[in-house]
């Protein structure tokens, strides 16, 4: 069965295309160890909303015969310079921030303040609500099935006007009016204006999980009201700030340098596995490989003389795990999980004359199907661009190497 989905699974990364708008450099900090300092991210600042422009197209295409292995569709394409809240979904990177335990409400607690004009959101703004049907509406907010229909307006809206009610819909609770007519369950809130009702049209919608609701993982992080806009420090699962390992950027080398028959022990840099742990891979024997080398700043603590590969130059390494491994040709830039497994971090670019290194951020799809275990595609939407590092700067490594 596994070896059928992996068959028919249609993926690929597209060509790059150069983004012509220059990018806006992450929020950052400063941090110090002994007479070292590094810039680092500011969690407290950097949102979906303002995280760099994704730089290469891309797409994965899910057969409709297999949607149903998932439970919903993670399908999609997107292009070069599009923001990557508009193309990761909430099931992507729920492992990583637990996003599904969030409420409407929490995320207004949290959200910084946003560009638009603040208006309240109404049913069409919460990505998935157009494919709930009354059922699963009732299901995800049990409270809602004992309120009589005329009380919820949208419902209303959904039977039929007010005295055209079937039977013991007009007076009679929605579970009554559902339970003597199975067929208004399932009836689908996309079927009238959304945009007619705020959120608050439906009681407890907005301080109920986001994930009781049908399908929730399919909804792209843009669609959900002000999500764009909290911080990843403010997640219900925090980002990890990575500083558990920290190294000092000794010595950048270009891409002259060539991978050496040396264990992968001498790298940090490899492919993410399983577990959602960095296995370390050497380069390729007489193949490009340009690497930042790094140092210690306290004796043996480890990183002394240790490289961090590119993921340009360096040949792809293997990744995901599962029937989505296939994606992408089962392939991954050479890089490591330094905050979590949200994303991977990429060195992407070197300058040996300069002594400068460009990193880059790249995002994965992961899908947890019913009864069986997660699987997630390589690592593979991006690249994002990220913080540099010059030498002598210090570099976060990450909480494990």
């Amino acid at each position: 069965m596994i070896h059928l989905l992996k068959i028919l699974i249609l993926t690929g990364a597209i060509a790059l295309t150069s983004v012509s708008a220059a990018t806006a450099q992450p929020a950052t900090t400063t941090y110090t160890q002994d007479k070292y300092q590094g810039s680092i991210p500011d969690w407290s600042k950097i949102t979906w909303d303002t995280l760099p422009l994704i730089q290469q197209a891309g797409f994965i295409k899910i057969p409709p015969k297999l949607v149903s292995v998932f439970g919903y569709d993670p399908s999609r394409s997107w292009n070069a310079g599009q923001k990557s809240d508009s193309v990761v979904m909430l099931g992507d990177a729920d492992d990583a921030w637990a996003l599904g335990d969030f409420t409407l409400a929490g995320i207004k607690k949290v959200a910084l303040p946003s560009p638009s004009k603040n208006l309240p959101p109404t049913l069409k703004d919460v990505g998935f609500m157009k494919w709930q049907t009354t059922q699963t509406l009732v299901k995800a907010i049990p409270r809602l099935g004992t309120l009589q229909v005329n009380q919820v307006q949208p419902i209303l809206a959904l039977f039929g006007k007010s005295g055209y009610l079937p039977y013991n819909c007009s007076s009679g609770t929605i579970n009554d009016c559902i339970r003597t007519n199975p067929e208004l369950g399932q009836k689908v809130l996309g079927n009238i204006n959304l945009e007619d009702y705020s959120t608050l049209s439906i009681p407890g919608l907005e301080t109920t999980p986001i994930r009781n609701f049908a399908s929730w993982q399919q909804t792209y992080i843009n669609q959900i009201p002000q999500l764009s806009f909290v911080p990843f420090d403010k997640m219900p699962q925090p980002v990890n700030s990575g500083q558990g390992v920290v190294g000092i950027a000794s010595v950048v080398f270009g891409s002259r340098e060539q991978g050496e028959a040396i264990a992968d022990s001498y790298f940090i840099s490899g492919s993410v596995v399983r577990g959602d742990r960095t296995v370390t891979k050497a380069c390729t024997v007489g193949k490009k490989c340009a690497y930042l080398e790094l140092g210690d700043f306290t004796p043996n603590a480890g990183l002394y003389g240790k490289r961090w590969a590119s993921g340009t130059d360096s040949p792809l390494v293997k990744g995901g795990y599962g029937f989505l491994a296939a994606v992408n040709g089962g392939k991954e830039p050479t890089g490591r999980l330094v905050y979590g497994n949200g994303f991977k971090v990429v060195l992407t670019n070197t300058n040996e004359s300069a002594g400068t290194a460009d990193f880059a951020l790249y995002f994965r799809i992961c899908a947890r199907p019913p009864f069986m275990a997660k699987t997630c595609t390589p690592y593979f939407i991006g690249p994002i661009p990220w913080i540099p590092v010059k030498e002598n700067d210090l570099v976060i490594v990450g909480t494990g190497r």
